[in-house]
């Protein structure tokens, strides 16, 4: 099965869950919450919108945070690639990223990242507003309303405006915003903020069998990724914070010397993995073990 393939299915399932929600009346909270009870697996920007916007902090909605953040620092920003509707809904319309689309260390780089002053704005708006703003345009949001307002059509004949105007911004935002993810994204922005923390599942490189590594001219990894992360020259790279385990790194190398083990040494720990006769080359015996 295509990797692609895979990450569609994930993220239908992601979906699916609204669906098993809606069918045994156990979501609480907003429709882009699922949980058992009291207790919400809920988005963790909307979270802290309700939060702000209520000036209040209820046990269930500080717990479904909790548990957020926690699946954030084990995953990472794996959401984004396996969960996020977004990515799907460019799959469906046939829009593919092109190599300039990608972030470089530049825009990735604190009060430099757009996405970081998106998400003060979003967080200002709501403490202004006393509402979460940024959930009336929010693709995830919107992709799960969208499915809520499909459901209850089909369930009570119910039928809305949410039915044309929903879509209608969801296909204005993935088509004219191409670059929605890398330079607008608050909820990206916040996970990214997070995953900082994370250190499993990252991307390792064995550099014994590494093409690279070993001398030959290979940059495979670098030209697929989506978040521009070298793996090769961490320290002049996007963080490997930005990761979303998408696995496309994994896919295209061609001696499978990439892989995501549960844990696994950083980059920084090592100054980078670089090609041999390079300034940042390692012993033989070190390169045998070097991963990132």
């Amino acid at each position: 099965m295509k990797l692609s393939t895979k990450r569609t299915l994930a993220a239908i399932g992601v979906l699916g869950l609204v669906g098993v929600g809606l069918a045994v009346h156990s979501g609480t909270g907003t429709p882009s919450a699922w949980g058992i009870a009291d207790i919400a697996a809920i988005c963790p920007l909307g979270a802290i919108e309700a939060a702000i916007a209520s000036r209040t902090i209820v046990p269930p909605l500080a717990l479904g945070l909790l548990i957020s953040v926690l699946l954030v620092v084990l995953a990472g920003r794996a959401f984004c690639a396996w969960g996020c509707p977004v990515p799907l809904l460019r799959r469906l319309f046939g829009l593919k990223e092109k190599k300039t689309d990608k972030p470089v260390l530049a825009q990735r780089d604190g009060v430099n990242d757009s996405r970081n002053w998106v998400l003060g704005v979003t967080v200002l708006t709501t403490a202004a507003f006393g509402f979460p703003v940024f959930c009336l345009i929010c693709p995830v949001g919107l992709t799960v309303a969208t499915f809520v307002a499909l459901w209850r059509l089909l369930q009570l004949s119910e039928v809305t405006l949410s039915l044309v105007v929903f879509p209608l911004i969801l296909v204005l935002e993935v088509v004219l915003l191409r670059k929605w993810c890398h330079r607008f994204c608050p909820l990206g922005a916040l996970l990214s903020l997070v995953s900082r923390l994370n250190r499993t599942f990252r991307p390792t490189v064995a550099a014994s069998e590494c093409l690279q590594c070993n001398g030959a001219s290979c940059a495979r990894c670098v030209e697929v990724c989506p978040e521009g992360i070298d793996l090769h020259h961490p320290k002049s790279s996007v963080s490997l914070a930005e990761c979303t385990k998408c696995g496309e790194c994994k896919a295209v190398c061609p001696v499978s010397a990439i892989s995501f083990p549960f844990l696994g040494r950083s980059a920084e720990a090592q100054g980078g993995i670089a090609p041999k006769g390079s300034p940042a080359v390692q012993e033989p015996e070190e390169q045998e073990a070097a991963t990132i």
